[in-house]
């Protein structure tokens, strides 16, 4: 009778294992399944959230360039000096009693049009 009781402690022992490998494998199978399922929605919302940044520096910058741009309109619509000194300024013309310093950098010549050819 010794005999028979041994064999089912192990064969309980063997259940109890199995049961508990069973129970590990089913919950990394779940936790597989939930990354397979949802890796691709957290990268896309990743990549919209990186998007979005984008967009909003871009539209800043838009916003700087027409508050620049609506406060050019509105100094030619209003100020006959500032609309002077752009007439000025584009036709290069100067009032009486006015030194204008113009500080353009020179054309830069292409290497090959500056190198001479050796002589043979």
């Amino acid at each position: 009778m010794q005999q028979l009781s041994s064999k089912r402690r192990r064969n309980a022992e063997v259940w109890s294992a199995g049961i508990r490998l069973m129970i590990i494998f089913i919950i990394l199978g779940a936790l597989a399944f939930l990354l397979v399922a949802f890796y691709p929605a957290l990268t896309r919302k990743n990549d919209l959230i990186t998007k979005l940044a984008n967009e909003k520096s871009v539209l800043s910058a838009e916003e700087l360039i027409r508050k620049q741009r609506n406060r050019e309109v509105d100094l030619l619509k209003n100020d006959t000096e500032y609309v002077e000194a752009i007439a000025r300024d584009k036709i290069g013309v100067m009032k009486e009693d006015e030194t204008i310093y113009r500080l353009d950098s020179p054309n830069p010549t292409p290497a090959a049009i500056t190198a001479k050819p050796a002589n043979p």
